[in-house]
């Protein structure tokens, strides 16, 4: 508890000057020593940029149970963003680096994320250049491994099922069997072939040299998705594009985007908050997490375009419903004035039978009353009929007025 309150003492104490960046322990599992090294090298990158960085003990948010919750304490305290970072293995000698800084004071982006595939080894990562393209990319650019000016090397790919997509670093390159090129000394490869929405899907990091690299890739069953997660929640997902009138949503946060891997732009719009054009970038086979801060509107001009916006949407919405829900009047409509006139066949049946001079006895009025009853039941079900027809259009016609 004093260790927590000390921490809370030193972070109002930065507050007051300016917001400074948390920055949480990266999660890692490699080693420790070169976790440790690249943990302190970016601290120290960050403190270049100005942004402040205050390391922050993971007790700090003891009372948290989601990363949402932990953004909230962060915005609460004053701080100016949240740094989180993430080191995972890629085969023997390179690592995957994914950093993201949500950002939570001011007009900046809500959120800087940047994804690279480095060396293992640190004395390749400081030869590489990577830290330097990372002072750049941790502004908000999208950042990408340095290439080294080594010669061209090739890479043969084949793949089972023939004919996938192979990507080289996350782009789209060739179907296989084919033969790639690269500059770099590592490289990452990655297939997939796909029927209608199943995936297969395989992806491998290799290591380039002098001689031609040969990569099989056996494909497997891939569930592989970005879900998008916003603060605050039950955002609307709508595709690319302009949002008006006739955008219909396909979905509210959080959505699991499911697809070919790549990238992909979706817009997101929540009432009360400024919309979000995204780029979502879907892996081959890992499932991934993608935090964005809504961003409140302030602009009263904007308030009033949005709810005009969010009201011509509900009145069409409105208009569509009473357009489908006439449907329903309109059919039981026809329906009845069908069985009608099978109730006038069978009263004039029946009237054939009293016209014959040979017809007579007991029988004589129980069929006048059948006759009778049929011109009644038919008479019943073509008024009901008419006037569920009528109906039906003045919903239609309610519902174009609304609609368009």
């Amino acid at each position: 508890m004093v260790r927590r309150l000390i921490s809370f003492i030193a972070l109002a104490l930065g507050v007051a000057h300016s917001g400074p960046l948390l920055m949480l322990d990266m999660e890692s599992d490699i080693n420790s020593d070169i976790s440790v090294l690249w943990e302190k090298s970016i601290a120290q990158i960050l403190k270049e940029s100005a942004l402040k960085p205050v390391k922050i003990e993971a007790d700090f948010f003891a009372e948290c149970e989601n990363i949402e919750c932990i953004i909230s304490v962060a915005r609460a305290s004053g701080a100016q963003g949240l740094f989180r970072g993430r080191l995972r293995a890629e085969g023997e000698d390179s690592v995957s680096v994914r950093l993201r800084i949500d950002w939570l004071a001011g007009n900046t982006s809500p959120q800087t994320d940047i994804q690279i595939v480095a060396p293992l080894a640190w004395d390749a990562v400081l030869k590489s250049g990577v830290l330097l393209r990372m002072l750049s990319g941790i502004t908000g650019k999208h950042a990408e491994l340095e290439r080294t000016k080594n010669k061209v090397s090739f890479i043969s790919v084949e793949t089972n099922p023939d004919f996938a997509v192979v990507m080289l670093n996350g782009n789209p390159a060739c179907q296989s069997p084919c033969v790639l090129s690269d500059s770099g000394s590592m490289a990452q490869i990655a297939a997939y072939w796909h029927s209608n929405e199943n995936l297969w899907a395989a992806k491998r990091m290799v290591k380039l040299g002098e001689d031609t690299v040969k990569v099989f890739l056996e494909l497997k069953r891939s569930y592989a998705g970005t879900e998008i997660r916003t603060n605050p929640e039950k955002a609307l997902v709508f595709p690319a594009g302009i949002l008006d009138i006739n955008s219909r949503p396909i979905g509210k946060t959080p959505y699991n985007v499911q697809g070919v891997p790549g990238e992909t732009q979706l817009r997101l719009f929540r009432k009360g908050y400024n919309d979000t054009l995204l780029n979502v970038k879907i892996d081959a086979l890992e499932k991934q997490i993608k935090f964005v801060q809504l961003s409140p509107i302030t602009d009263p001009q904007k308030i009033y375009e949005q709810d005009l916006l969010v009201k011509s949407q509900r009145k069409r919405n409105i208009g569509l419903g009473l357009l489908g829900g006439s449907v329903a009047p309109l059919a039981s409509g026809i329906l009845l004035c069908v069985l009608a006139q099978d109730d006038y066949k069978k009263a004039r049946n029946i009237r054939e039978e009293l016209s014959h001079p040979s017809f007579g006895g007991s029988n004589f009025k129980s069929k006048i009353d059948d006759n009778h009853k049929a011109v009644e039941d038919g008479n019943f079900k073509t008024t009901v009929g008419a006037g569920l027809i009528g109906f039906s259009f003045l919903l239609a016609g309610v519902g174009l007025s609304i609609s368009f």
